[in-house]
């Protein structure tokens, strides 16, 4: 009896070991909070509202109870106070080194109090939602304390940069609609506060009133790129990941081709010149039976608030130039950076389950290839991600690379929330 209770610790503490190594599940189905931008960005908050053990803990704890009624005090006063400046009245609901430290020492504690609750949520949402893919070989407990971070930086990102007017990582495509310090903007966030005081007696936990003034930031600025053309799997991309299924995939060199964006400088042209040029050299390549599929990827990028999406603009060339079928052709339509162009395109083909053991292809103009195959632009993917969304990648051609995915491209950026 001894020996069987040894084993069966054994065990346990083996499958414990287990889970904390626990990452990306294509089958993972998940939660929704009603709004896409919320999720994308803070898939953590979506997570908590929708497990109500988790929700009841935050909310009963006296320490982030103090913290909800301080800063719902601040955005009721607001209301009506003389308060106009945006830095007057956006920045108390930034979260800064004392006001993090205080929630975050409140949250372990509660994590110790309360383990085998938060690693249910973690282990059922957070490993294979492939949000927090970078932090899997974690523990459980840092995994979760990493994910809060990520809350604190997202929210301060977006107040900064559409509440203050701070230029953040791309200010010519990435800005506000509005200058910040104008009467207009002013006028606007007080209505703001006026707007949201109607709902704070639904703020229950202790990050909500922050999370609701980033929201609304975002949503004065009509910056709801996260949200377009999704749900893609059941739209825009339903018939290719259809063919997906019934691919051979060893009849190819490489499972996808890769098409960057290149965003017109002209709000009258829908596809800009060197985007042709990457259409026309990745439909010789497709139809040469190189890969599968052509992955176009590009949002609402260039010009700055201009009207044509690069993956659907370009889409549409392939079709009507090349009559490709619109099964073969998946479309990313919400990357802005070349960097995130490779990024969200290998989120797709985990995501669909095309094979990454196998190469791909990354087709552009010369030009392209030449600064994507420096090593300039290994640095800039390190200073921006924080790793390299590919291995062994290789220039073949003056038009192509060939390259590998990698998971970490599941991860999401909490410094770029108009595609996190």
């Amino acid at each position: 009896m001894k020996n069987i209770l040894i084993l069966l610790a054994l065990l346990s503490a083996g499958q414990l070991m287990g889970q904390s190594n626990l990452g990306f599940d294509r089958h993972y189905h998940f939660l929704h909070s009603g709004s896409l931008v919320a999720d994308k960005n803070f898939y953590l908050l979506t997570v908590i509202d929708q497990t109500p053990g988790i929700a009841a803990i935050l909310k009963n704890d006296k320490i982030l109870s103090r913290v909800l009624e301080k800063r719902i005090s601040i955005l009721k006063c607001h209301v009506t106070d003389t308060c106009k400046t945006p830095t007057s009245l956006v920045t108390d609901f930034k979260w800064n080194r004392s006001d993090s430290l205080e929630v975050t020492g409140e949250l372990k504690r509660l994590y110790a109090a309360h383990q085998q609750a938060f690693n249910r949520l973690i282990d059922l949402h957070l490993r294979p939602s492939g949000y927090y893919q970078r932090f899997i070989t974690l523990p459980d407990n840092e995994l979760f304390m990493r994910a809060w971070n990520q809350y604190f930086y997202g929210i301060n990102y977006i107040i900064d940069q559409f509440g203050l007017g701070k230029k953040m990582r791309y200010p010519l495509i990435d800005s506000p609609n509005y200058v910040v310090n104008t009467r207009y903007y002013e006028t606007v966030l007080k209505d703001i506060f006026a707007s949201l005081d109607e709902v704070t007696d639904k703020m229950k936990l202790f990050y909500q009133p922050s999370f609701a003034v980033a929201l609304q930031l975002m949503q004065a600025n009509d910056r709801d790129e996260p949200a377009r053309f999704e749900p893609l799997e059941n739209g825009e991309n339903k018939k290719a990941i259809e063919k997906v299924k019934t691919i051979r995939w060893a009849k190819y060199p490489y499972a996808a081709i890769v098409i960057p964006g290149n965003g017109p400088p002209l709000t009258t042209t829908p596809i800009s010149p060197d985007n042709k040029i990457h259409c026309d050299v990745a439909a010789r390549r497709y139809l040469a039976g190189k890969a599968p599929f052509i992955i176009t990827t590009g949002g609402y990028c260039y010009p700055f608030r201009g009207p044509y999406c690069e993956a659907v603009e370009m889409r549409k060339y392939l079709v009507q130039n090349y009559h490709i079928p619109v099964n073969a052709i998946l479309i990313e339509p919400q990357a802005r950076h070349t960097t995130t162009n490779i990024r969200n395109a290998n989120r797709l083909m985990i995501r669909y389950g095309i094979p990454i053991d196998k190469p791909s292809l990354f087709i552009t103009s010369k030009s392209q290839t030449d600064y994507s195959e420096n090593g300039k632009f290994d640095t800039r993917n390190l200073n921006e991600l924080g790793y390299l969304p590919y291995r062994d990648k290789k220039q073949i051609s003056n038009h192509e690379i060939s390259f590998y995915p990698v998971m970490e491209c599941l991860h999401m950026d909490p410094f770029d929330p108009l595609d996190p």
